[in-house]
């Protein structure tokens, strides 16, 4: 019993030193790595560290460098303003909107912004600015073409097409968009007045969603086919829901009917009729409802001779009594 005692306690006694120097082993590779670890950690921040100081020093000689080859350089001083600014601003106007300034340096200028201040420009249709070194800066508009002027409520059409009223008068393009200029241009004059519409929700820069608008700009487009020596439009009053009367240049009054697109084109057809008839035979449409598709009322313009045929006084049968 004690042999097997001793011999097992020799045996643990044996094993114990080798155990020992093995985990001895596993902490000093552990160790190591550790410090490798460490050291690895150290060099890469070491490099980090490097690399942001040299990006650093570069980036603070770029500018240095650009503030004096180019921010500082007075070769790249504005010098030439090249506009084509169409009527929508006057020169200073631009200058004080996008401060290009003669003599700012033309790569501290903000040509983005100056875009998007011009673009909000409810009669600027497109924007174009250009920067060419070292000291030039073109700007062009493409300015919207207005094709109706608006009657105020309570405005007739005369007063309405002889006075402009800065800043209130209301226009709008093709397109439906509106337009309230400040000054007054030469475009403006002769446009075709537009009456009916209502204005409450007219915003400038915007399109004015309304349905009486949308009749007039159709037929505005519609009746721009046809010859402008035979048909030009003066005014087109859409106050009623259902009609729109279009009045040409010759104060002839033409009734079309608004309750779809559908029905336009035969209408236009039988306007065409007409004034083919006229050009034929002279005569001078007065009023013509074009809605009605057949027999459509027309009255003509009575000649001088037809005016005073019609009032010639009726001759009396009575004899004059006789004077002694």
């Amino acid at each position: 019993m004690n042999t097997r005692r001793n011999t097992g306690g020799n045996r643990r006694k044996g094993v114990g030193p080798a155990r020992r120097q093995h985990l001895l082993e596993v902490n000093v590779r552990t160790a190591s790595m550790k410090r490798q670890h460490r050291g690895k950690a150290s060099g890469f921040l070491w490099k980090a560290f490097s690399i942001v100081v040299v990006v650093g020093l570069l980036a603070a000689g770029a500018r240095i460098a650009c503030g004096k080859f180019f921010f500082k350089n007075p070769e790249y001083n504005l010098k030439h303003l090249v506009t084509h600014l169409n009527g929508v601003l006057t020169q200073e106007e631009l200058v004080n909107l996008t401060g290009f300034t003669e003599g700012k340096n033309i790569f501290g200028l903000d040509l983005e912004q100056a875009n998007q201040k011009l673009a909000a420009l409810p009669e600027v249709r497109s924007v174009s600015i250009e920067k060419t070194l070292p000291d030039t800066i073109e700007v062009g508009l493409e300015p919207r073409a207005p094709v109706f002027l608006f009657v105020a409520p309570g405005e007739t059409e005369a007063s309405a097409g002889e006075s402009f009223s800065p800043g209130k008068s209301f226009f709008c393009d093709k397109e439906g968009v509106m337009m309230r200029p400040a000054r007054l241009d030469d475009k403006f004059l002769g446009l075709p007045l537009v009456r009916g519409v209502s204005l409450g929700n007219a915003v400038p820069g915007k399109k004015l969603e309304n349905p009486s608008i949308s009749t007039a700009l159709l037929l505005r487009q519609a009746l721009s086919e046809l010859p402008e020596e035979t048909f030009k439009i003066r005014s087109i009053d859409v106050s009623k829901p259902y009609a729109a009367i279009v009045t040409d240049a010759s104060n002839a009054k033409f009734t079309f009917g608004t309750l779809g697109e559908a029905d336009l084109p035969s209408q236009l057809e039988r306007l065409r009729k007409l004034l083919d008839h006229c050009q034929e035979t002279g005569r001078r449409i007065q009023t013509a409802n074009l809605m009605v598709s057949r027999n459509t009322p027309v009255t003509f313009v009575l000649t001088p001779e037809q005016v005073s045929d019609k009032i010639a006084p009726v001759a009396s049968s009575k004899k004059a009594p006789k004077h002694n």
